[in-house]
């Protein structure tokens, strides 16, 4: 069964005032980041994506309590937090009744909606839960809707995301700050304001405010591949090299910052070669692999379809440089196709 726990504080007072201070401290200044990209008139509303976990626990506890009423933060009248049920456990109807007791407690207004996860083989069940979860916290009533993911998540997206050979935005795992990603849904601002924040900050924080948590127990699939990662590989990293969760969350925001640079050189060379909404062939090609694959890319990504793999990119490349004016090029991706006409690449 799930476990209910209330971490009694084993922290000294001055102990358990630095961290909750270094906490309120980084919400403060990440909040600073958030309010020039909120185009409304009134107080901010912030909802918190509220599992009922550590991670969201010490988060809600900080923006309501804790950081509530400091600038720069708006006050915590403008807080929410909604509870996605996604049926999944045999205690899910429990952890409803716990983040509900816990928001009233808190004077925070709660809400939970039931998700409709799609369990078929062909579906990755952790992915598909995700989807599902951001559609349904991405809804009207909300500026910013906070997640509480921290350094040692990030570290391990990381991690995961080399394995699967991605490149610098991959790696650059997650945003502190940028709208929804999920492609057909509304605006909206997720935040994540944790990541400089370690796992075992937010327990000792917890431990010190005497909070209340959910264990998952799904957190102990090793199957799953984060969990794995999370129980096998960063033990052993920090048996080798001490502090692996902040090299790596450091090593994200670098790559976070060369994606960047990327994406802005490929501005620059789309509009050389922008010709009416197309692209000139001619200027394409005079540009090296790299460059022009990047290009692309950034092509692509400005139509809202999905990054191409590695391997269809550099195909798409290939073709390009092979064709001639007098030869058709056709590269379909995304339900959509990529034609030259006229010395022109084009979306149909």
């Amino acid at each position: 069964m799930a476990s209910l726990r209330n971490k009694l504080s084993d922290l000294s007072d001055d102990a358990g005032a630095l961290v909750t201070d270094r906490l309120a401290r980084l919400i403060c200044a990440s909040w600073e980041t958030v309010q020039p990209q909120i185009n409304v008139a009134r107080a901010a509303r912030i909802r918190v994506a509220y599992s009922g976990g550590l991670d969201s626990t010490v988060l809600l506890h900080v923006l309501a309590v804790v950081a509530g009423g400091a600038r720069p933060l708006p006050s915590a009248g403008t807080l929410s937090a909604l509870h996605v049920h996604h049926g999944l456990s045999p205690h899910a109807d429990d952890w409803v009744r716990h983040c509900r007791a816990q928001c009233r407690a808190l004077g925070v207004p709660f809400s939970a909606r039931r998700a409709v996860v799609d369990r078929t083989p062909r579906t990755s069940l952790e992915a598909e839960a995700r989807r599902v979860r951001y559609q349904l916290l991405v809804v009207p009533g909300a500026d910013v809707v906070a997640l509480a993911h921290h350094a040692d998540d990030q570290a391990e997206t990381v991690l995961l995301q080399l394995l699967r050979g991605a490149g610098p935005k991959g790696l650059a795992a997650m945003p502190a700050l940028r709208t929804s990603p999920t492609k057909g849904l509304r605006s909206a601002l997720l935040w994540r304001p944790l990541l400089q924040c370690t796992r075992n900050e937010l327990e000792a924080y917890a431990r010190f405010h005497q909070l209340a948590w959910i264990e998952d127990e799904s957190n102990l699939d090793l199957r799953i591949r984060r969990n794995f990662v999370r129980a096998e590989v960063m033990p052993l990293l920090a048996r080798g090299f001490g502090q692996p969760v902040m090299a790596l969350a450091r090593t994200a925001r670098h790559l976070a910052a060369a994606a960047q640079l990327a994406d802005a050189l490929g501005d620059i060379d789309l509009a050389d070669s922008q010709r009416a909404g197309a692209l000139d062939v001619t200027t394409l090609k005079a540009l090296d692999d790299v460059r022009l694959a990047n290009l692309l890319r950034r092509w692509i990504e400005r139509q809202q379809l999905r990054a191409p793999s590695e391997a269809r990119l550099h195909a798409l490349v290939r073709a390009l440089r092979q064709s001639s004016n007098d030869t058709r090029l056709t590269w379909e991706h995304d339900g959509r196709t990529v034609l030259r006409k006229k010395g022109l690449l084009v979306f149909a």
